[in-house]
């Protein structure tokens, strides 16, 4: 079987500021990546991303290419929408296509090779002879990726569990309740450590780190070389190579972002290459108990905090209120609460813009750490982004 491309939506801007500065498939869904998800209920990989025009050049580690418009989809692919997160389920492969809980479309196998530019304008048919339905979820609101967590990482930490071999578990750590609790045997988890999995599968992964004092509570999924560094987090996932430490509920560390200090982030997503400052605190219900907007639309949600794009930085004590859009590669710096929509590239909260060459002289140091180096082109289209996102 061929592969599978992942397209953009058209309309992808309005997951901001989640796709600002990348494709819909990289997005983190649950504890994986919506491209991971997609390889994991095919059984094969995603051999690209069709992205915005206005992405080009994106590149990071661990992500699908981004093709360009001349190359070759070949026949049999399986093309399917990237802001559709399957369930951590196999599928049936044998069919023309798929839709989600049999509702509409979202991914068909292709019947002739074509150019990847021309999926751009790319609509599934609701014609073809076999199509079968997959679970899974549609992010259609840039706060979906938090309203469809707690059921998402239910399923994900078992699944994920199941994948991996039990084995015994270190004498020195309390676990609590039945449900499956998995540590990867190059994982590091030191003393004075509980894990309560009464109410979900915990997973600790393959060069994670859990320091003393901590109380993890599943579902959980702590990703490969994350270190936690102390306190309590439930109901969250933590990518790959990010630093957390205090009280985290209900939230998304995406991959590479930082939250290395006491405060609290509740039911939030941190995007790759974030930062918050020591003593940062996420607001994540209104003092009435209402319902929260975000970017001035009503959620219908009760509980929701900052959604922060990438390459954003919060100062020391910077307090975000309920339902803050942080926009990518901002820098929240202030007295007072900040929010609720910090603009892309904003350089503190009085108006002012981040300078394009201080930004991307501080994202070579940060992307640095982590033994990431970006390539020329990636730089040239994060220029590209802060010309039209701070412009508005």
């Amino acid at each position: 079987m061929s592969g599978i491309v992942l397209v953009d939506r058209a309309d992808a801007e309005r997951l901001a500021p989640l796709t600002s500065l990348r494709p819909q498939g990289a997005l983190r869904a649950g504890a994986r990546l919506v491209h991971e998800r997609w390889a994991f209920a095919f059984g094969v990989p995603v051999t690209g991303l069709v992205a915005r025009e206005a992405l080009a050049g994106f590149a990071e580690p661990g992500q699908p290419p981004l093709l360009h418009d001349d190359d070759e989809v070949p026949a049999g692919t399986i093309v399917a929408w990237a802001d559709v997160a399957p369930s951590l389920a196999r599928v049936d492969v044998h069919a023309d296509a798929w839709d989600l809980r049999g509702e509409f479309p979202v991914a068909m196998r292709v019947a002739r090779a074509t150019r990847a530019g021309a999926l751009r304008d790319w609509v599934p048919s609701r014609e073809l002879a076999r199509v079968v339905s997959l679970s899974g979820v549609e992010l259609a609101q840039p706060w979906h990726v938090i309203e469809t967590l707690p059921g998402l990482l239910a399923a994900d930490a078992r699944a994920i569990a199941e994948t991996m071999a039990a084995r015994p578990l270190p004498p020195h750590v309390v676990v609590l309740g039945d449900h499956p609790v998995r540590i990867a045997a190059d994982a590091q988890v030191e003393p004075f450590t509980l894990l309560d999995a009464r109410a979900g599968a915990i997973v600790i992964e393959a060069g994670a780190i859990v320091r003393s004092h901590s109380r993890l509570v599943g579902p959980f999924v702590l990703c490969a070389q994350a270190h936690w560094l102390g306190g309590e987090g439930h109901t969250s996932v933590i990518g790959p190579h990010c630093k957390v430490h205090g009280e985290v509920s209900t939230s998304i560390v995406a991959g590479y972002a930082n939250k290395a200090h006491d405060g609290f982030l509740g039911h939030s997503y941190l995007a790759p290459w974030s930062n918050l400052g020591a003593g940062t605190i996420t607001s994540n219900l209104k003092n009435t108990y209402g319902t929260v907007q975000f970017a001035g639309t009503d959620t219908g949600l009760q509980f929701l905090g900052a959604i922060v794009g990438d390459h954003a930085k919060t100062g020391i004590g910077t307090r975000l209120t309920t339902g803050t859009r942080v926009g990518a590669g901002a820098n929240v710096v202030g007295d007072g609460i900040a929010g609720p929509d910090v603009p892309p590239f904003a350089w503190g909260v009085r108006g002012d813009v981040t300078d394009i060459a201080r930004f991307t002289a501080t994202v070579r140091k940060v992307m640095a750490r982590r033994s990431v180096f970006p390539s020329s082109a990636h730089l040239a289209m994060l220029a590209r982004r802060h010309a039209v996102l701070a412009a508005r």
